[in-house]
């Protein structure tokens, strides 16, 4: 187990950097995080493994923010994503359909 984690850990956490970096989305981040998580559960994994109790517990603390980044990026924000398509598409369908243009004075 100890030699699946210490090829899991870096891998997962340097395609979790990448996905975050790019920012393509909250859908994109999000499993971004999770991958993320992976990868402090895999660090953490060493780190018992090999007696390293800080490599432990600074990736237990990273596996709790990076479930607070998973629940921001997949939860609030792609609602927030959500509810603004919807707003921009009755938007849309609401003043397609005006032949003259709206006097705002």
């Amino acid at each position: 187990m100890e030699q699946a984690a210490n090829w899991v850990a870096p891998i997962a956490t340097t395609i979790a950097a990448l996905m975050v970096a790019v920012n393509a989305g909250s859908k994109i981040t999000g499993y971004g995080f999770i991958v993320f998580c992976v990868g402090s559960i895999a660090w953490a994994t060493v780190g018992f493994t090999t007696g390293q109790m800080n490599l432990v517990w600074q990736n237990g603390i990273l596996l709790v923010i990076n479930l607070i980044g998973v629940w921001q990026w997949l939860g609030l924000r792609a609602r927030y994503e959500k509810g603004a398509q919807a707003a921009t598409e009755k938007s849309l369908r609401r003043f397609a359909f005006r032949r003259r243009p709206v006097d705002l004075r």
